[in-house]
């Protein structure tokens, strides 16, 4: 019995296959690719809104209610006192019962550089007495706000993504206030993927 080739059907058939094989291949790797992408993007975002979380809520649960800028909240900027022993009694009471009281905290965008990393209206930080802290990178940029008769609406939706995006904002909420924070990374194609943690506080002081 002869051994004989190929034929040029079986040839381009077996190419064929090969060619849908692969390219299947070639997908799923590229589907895998993106999937991790956008789960990296959106841990690393997640990662930055609770690290600020972390420090701020533990802080503002010892801010002094009376000492909020409750005023000018709804807003992008916190202003407040923490009780703390400025007298060293042991309490954060001086010997005429008042509550004693740290130098403001400001909370907001740091749109000045304050730190000259050319960061601006990406980070989030606090400010008090001269000292400043980062709480946050890559705050969403987005400010977005409804309109006057309180409908978020095509004209007030900047990036066109059907849903109200706001990098910082902090909102009296009953008798305490909800801090809300959107982070954000990017995907390969270099569109925004976005974490949002809200928390409520209430200042105990």
């Amino acid at each position: 019995m002869r051994n004989r080739g190929m034929t040029l059907i079986e040839v381009m058939f077996a190419t064929a296959i090969f060619t849908v094989v692969m390219g299947t291949v070639f997908g799923l790797a590229l589907s895998f690719g993106e999937t991790a992408t956008v789960q990296n993007a959106k841990a690393t975002a997640h990662d930055e809104a609770r690290r600020a979380l972390l420090v701020l809520i533990p802080d503002l649960h010892q801010a002094a209610r009376l000492s909020v800028n409750w005023a000018e909240l709804p807003g992008e900027r916190l202003s407040y006192r923490v009780a703390t022993d400025l007298d060293g009694n042991g309490t954060a009471v001086d010997v005429n019962g008042n509550i004693e009281l740290t130098s403001p905290r400001v909370v907001s965008r740091d749109l000045e550089d304050l730190n000259g990393d050319g960061l601006t209206a990406g980070q989030l930080i606090v400010v008090s007495g001269g000292a400043m802290r980062v709480l946050a990178n890559d705050v969403s940029p987005e400010s977005e706000q409804p309109n006057a008769e309180g409908v978020f609406g095509d004209a007030e939706d900047t990036n066109g993504n059907g849903r109200m995006d706001r990098g910082i904002w902090f909102e009296p909420w009953g008798r305490g206030l909800r801090v809300t924070i959107q982070t954000q990374g990017l995907d390969r194609r270099g569109r925004p993927i976005r974490a949002t943690l809200q928390e409520i506080v209430f200042p105990r002081n």
